[in-house]
């Protein structure tokens, strides 16, 4: 399970960053996971990441739609993300991803009054 926190952490890390450097804004921080996840784990499958965007997308879309203050929840729905394209790929069950996102969300501050990046 550590293996996975730090996982998160980096990636999270690499992922804000990279917002700030590229000027976005961070309710859409979800969107570069797939990105992020492709360079991290050398995936070069474009029909793959096209699958884990098209997924982070739509379930972050119905996540807004059920509270439209979840937006704010920047960090959340990247780690959220991330994780799931594990699942896209298929190197991880949904199972595993529930048990991971878990034990990530205990041991990490995701959720946010304060809803600017760090």
């Amino acid at each position: 399970m550590e293996k996975w926190l730090k996982e998160m952490e980096a990636s999270l890390k690499e992922a804000v960053e990279a917002a700030r450097v590229g000027e976005i804004p961070p309710e859409n921080l979800y969107m570069i996971a797939p990105l992020i996840y492709s360079k991290r784990n050398h995936m070069n499958n474009d029909a793959l990441l096209q699958q884990m965007v098209d997924g982070n997308e739509e379930q972050v879309q119905r996540d807004w739609a059920c509270d439209e203050r979840s937006k704010d929840q920047y960090r959340f729905h990247y780690v959220a993300s991330y994780l799931s394209c594990y699942v896209v790929a298929g190197k991880i069950e949904e199972i595993k991803y529930d048990e991971l996102m878990e034990y990530v969300t205990s041991k990490l501050d995701l959720f946010t009054d304060d809803y600017g990046l760090e």
